[in-house]
């Protein structure tokens, strides 16, 4: 893993903050209004490949480390948009070395197979 600094620090990018709404089901689900987003700028990290089977179909996913300027208002449910594509946060926001200073986000691409 590469350090942060402020010169890593080039995309930008946009935080979708995630709505929380239940169905019809009653079941919580997330939804994103667009009214909340927010740019900001970050280093973004590649770092894996994988193959996921979702629902009879094999999907594959590239992953990435997203770190950003320390944040409070960050959730696990928030995604990134970085040059038309939307990476999902895998696990929750981590502040790096707990100092308030930089926070990471691990998320996933899911990529769109062609027919």
């Amino acid at each position: 893993m590469r350090r942060t600094t402020v010169n890593t620090i080039r995309n930008r990018v946009t935080v979708e903050k995630a709505v929380s709404v239940m169905n019809e089901r009653g079941v919580e689900t997330f939804v994103y209004t667009g009214e909340r987003d927010f740019k900001v700028w970050a280093d973004i990290e590649p770092f894996g490949t994988r193959i996921v089977d979702h629902e009879a179909e094999t999907v594959p996913e590239l992953e990435y480390r997203v770190t950003i300027r320390y944040r409070a208002d960050i959730s696990l449910h928030d995604r990134i948009v970085y040059g038309g594509r939307i990476l999902e946060q895998t696990l929750p926001p981590m502040d790096i070395d707990g100092r308030h200073v930089w926070l990471q986000l691990q998320c996933r691409e899911i990529v769109e197979v062609g027919p």
